[in-house]
């Protein structure tokens, strides 16, 4: 393959990204204004607001340790349901039980994720936010109540997740439904 076939392909695929797989919504539908629309291709921002984790599991995609979407609304039912983006441009810190952080940015999807094994996270795990808004005061929210024993997000950071206490928290498969994860 040539150079410039190379970079067809590579222009081709920016193309579809930007026109094929989201589309342009009222604020009333998106917080953001914007949803994916692209099913299952394979982008970074693809299906905000979903289990990546369990999703990436079922559908042989590359192994994530954690992953999630962040809002701006602690009630994201809605959000999630019309595949709406988050919030770009949120720091993501994860301090794992073994004292390993993680680091990294939300992209325009609000989605954010840790390539690896979904055993790699040490848990339990704290995740802090940090972001700027359009006035410049800080927002910096901090996990303080529950002790996550699984990197994907949207497990528990979804209005519509149901408890299970017949599980240990220690089980991948425990969820405690928490509020959104959100910026405010």
């Amino acid at each position: 393959m040539t150079r410039s076939s190379t970079f067809s392909i590579a222009l081709l695929g920016s193309v579809l990204a930007c026109g094929d797989l989201t589309e342009n919504v009222s604020t009333d539908v998106c917080l953001s204004g914007v949803r994916w629309i692209g099913k299952n291709t394979s982008d970074e921002e693809m299906s905000p607001g979903t289990d990546c984790i369990g999703c990436h599991e079922k559908n042989d995609g590359p192994p994530l340790s954690a992953a999630g979407t962040v809002y701006a609304t602690e009630h994201n039912t809605s959000q999630i349901e019309n595949d709406c983006f988050g919030l770009e441009g949120v720091e993501v810190e994860i301090e794992a039980a073994d004292g390993t952080i993680l680091e990294t940015t939300t992209n325009r999807a609000g989605n954010f994720y840790f390539d690896g094994a979904p055993a790699s996270l040490s848990k339990p795990y704290i995740a802090r936010l940090r972001y700027t808004q359009p006035d410049g005061n800080v927002v910096a929210p901090q996990m303080i109540v529950t002790e996550p024993y699984y990197g994907g997000c949207a497990r528990c950071h979804d209005d519509r997740a149901a408890f299970t206490p017949e599980l240990e928290p220690n089980d991948s498969r425990f969820v405690r439904p928490v509020p959104g994860l959100f910026v405010q």
